[in-house]
């Protein structure tokens, strides 16, 4: 088991590298604006680049830690529990909990058709109950839910599957929680929370609760979800990233976190008993969109937890944890709008009484993750109004009557210096991950060569939607912090690609910022405009980016290519072909059912 004194001095190691990191580039930076003296506007630049460069020196240095876990310990298993004696079998019973809000039933029930399955494979089906726990609204949509949940007890005979819908959604998913708590937490010792998307291999569930009974102080283990099942280019790059990349972060952040880990909502066993203790969710004070219902209780019920005397461990070695991804670029901004203001809402618990140092860095990181992008557009700002102020200097000037010139000093190199160790940062984690693909096997993503190309293209995307992300997520802090509140909403699974109308909707502000900011940047500092055109690219292709992406026909073109492939389509993933097969089941038999009908009946059952 990973021990106290180690997760302490893995935090400073990590944090101390990032310091250092983050001097001696904001160093650099000093020494070339202390040439001429310093202005208030250069120390605002500096500030500025500082913090900037300290968060990306921080996920750079987790990234390598990950990438040395992973290196040093391939193959292992429960490096952060300790390895556990798997022929204990647990005795203990386990609630399954699938929170939806207008879902689609189908998609639903093929998923826990999957797990039971898969359950009924390990022998202990019986220490697991399903909990269909449902918020929505609609009445069509509730009365799906229950044929879908009658269809599914007859096609499991013998498993327990509990459906309830909540006459009134307080605290949406927070509160469909709580209120399963109230109800029949007494009933249970443990409870995994899903989300309408997730599935988890019957050996992972066992597993989870094996480790549960072994750890008495845990009182949550969060894995590491992959995403699979994408169709559309957008969706494709996004698990693809899940699978070379997160191992390794994940694999940083659970050495860095040991038992001061963080909770993100779904696929994670959880303790009942502590958590209907610690984790009552106040209302922060205030109108929302700040204050009001806590959005992202995640991480607030991870905190409280902590704070009450429990661990919360992050186990990345545990596999068999999967979810979706939005299919478009559109979909995972309206997400993002949600989750912003849910971590922009953390500002009024970071000082909190009580919270544990691990949380409030959570907390922190989390709010930073968006106020980082009008960081990032005030540098690039502060940058341009700097670079014109040096246009506009004179080329001389006079001591008494006698001119001086000012000639000027190239400041390029050192420029470059910084931009070369900040896009390190950003781009020596993938090679890192694409090193330890490599010394795993390449074989599940196509082979080498195909393996190191799909992190090529995915790189060139990446760049592009990145200021893409800067813009919006720029927007959504702008609007939250004026007042303008977000609700929760269902989500799209699947989805047949944009309209190229809905892409020039969605993005045209981003393609006309672009031309704006390159046409002044040209104008007022034409020898400087090469630093900002990858930023301007990015926004200027925003539409066809957000158009083309959301194709799955590109996506498929990828895949027939051998690109952007993942172990679970090379290798096979049995539980995510099940899911597939259910569900394709069950849109025959739908189809047949409304071929059979009258057409009005047809149209009304539709």
């Amino acid at each position: 088991m990973m021990k106290r004194d180690d997760v302490a001095v893995q935090r400073w190691l990590i944090f101390g590298l990032a310091f250092s990191t983050t001097a001696a580039a904001s160093t650099r930076l000093l020494a070339i604006f202390r040439f001429d003296g310093l202005s208030w506007l250069q120390i605002l630049l500096l500030a500025v680049f500082s913090l900037l460069f300290f968060l990306i020196a921080t996920s750079f240095w987790i990234a390598c830690l990950g990438a040395y876990a992973l290196w040093r310990n391939d193959g292992a298993e429960w490096r952060t529990l300790g390895k556990l004696d798997l022929s204990q079998l647990p005795t203990r019973r386990t609630a399954l909990l699938v929170p939806v809000y207008h879902e689609d039933p189908r998609e639903v029930s093929a998923r826990i058709v999957a797990m039971q399955e898969s359950l009924c494979a390990s022998g202990l089906q019986e220490l697991f109950d399903f909990f269909i726990l449902s918020d929505s609204t609609d009445e069509g949509c509730r009365h799906a839910e229950q044929i879908a949940c009658a269809e599914l007890r007859r096609q499991l005979a013998g498993c327990r599957i509990f459906y309830r819908n909540r006459a009134r959604n307080i605290g949406h998913k927070s509160g469909n929680i709580e209120d399963f708590c109230k109800n029949w937490g007494g009933l249970y010792e443990y409870m995994v929370v899903l989300d309408a998307d997730s599935v988890m291999t019957g050996r992972t569930l066992v597993h989870l609760v094996q480790a549960m009974d072994a750890n008495p102080r845990a009182a949550l283990i969060q894995t590491s979800p992959l995403l699979i099942g994408g169709r559309s280019l957008f969706a494709r790059f996004q698990q693809f990233a899940s699978w070379v990349y997160g191992p390794m972060y994940a694999a940083g952040l659970a050495r860095l976190q040991g038992p001061g880990g963080n909770y993100w909502g779904h696929n994670a066993i959880i303790r009942v008993r502590p958590f209907m203790e610690s984790c009552g969710l106040p209302a922060l004070p205030g109108r929302p969109p700040l204050g009001g219902e806590i959005m992202s209780h995640d991480f607030v019920e991870a905190a409280l937890l902590l704070r009450a005397g429990w661990e919360v461990w992050l186990v990345p070695e545990l596999d068999g944890s999967y979810e979706t991804t939005p299919p478009t670029l559109i979909d995972h901004l309206k997400r993002d709008r949600r989750w912003c203001q849910g971590n922009l809402q953390h500002m009024k618990l970071l000082f909190a009484q009580g919270l544990r140092a691990p949380s409030r860095v959570h907390f922190a990181l989390g709010i930073m993750s968006y106020l980082s992008s009008p960081l990032w557009l005030l540098l690039v700002i502060l940058f341009v109004v700097n670079a014109i102020q040096l246009e506009q200097t004179a080329p001389a000037t006079f001591i008494g009557r006698y001119p001086v010139l000012a000639w000027p000093i190239s400041h390029t190199a050192a420029f470059v210096s910084i931009a070369v160790a900040a896009l390190g940062m950003l781009y020596i984690p993938k090679v890192l991950a694409v090193v330890v693909m490599l010394r795993r096997g390449a074989a599940a993503y196509g082979g080498s060569v195909k393996l190191i190309v799909s992190v090529l293209l995915e790189s060139v995307f990446s760049t592009l939607t990145a200021p893409i992300f800067m813009l919006a997520h720029t927007w959504f802090v702008v609007t939250i912090l004026t007042g303008r509140n977000t609700r929760w909403g269902p989500q799209l699974r699947g989805g047949r690609g944009l309209a190229l109308r809905s892409a020039v909707r969605a993005f045209a502000p981003h393609t006309i910022v672009a031309i704006v900011a390159g046409t002044a940047a040209w104008h007022w500092t034409p020898g400087d405009f090469g630093w900002y055109l990858p930023m301007l690219i990015g926004l200027a292709l925003a539409i066809p980016i957000g158009w083309l992406s959301s194709l799955p026909s590109l996506g498929a073109l990828a895949r027939r290519h051998g690109l952007l492939l993942i172990p679970s389509e090379t290798d096979g993933l049995p539980i995510a072909a099940r899911v597939d097969a259910v569900l394709a089941h069950a849109e025959a038999v739908d189809r047949a059912r409304g071929e059979a009908l009258p057409a009005g009946e047809a149209l009304h059952a539709a």
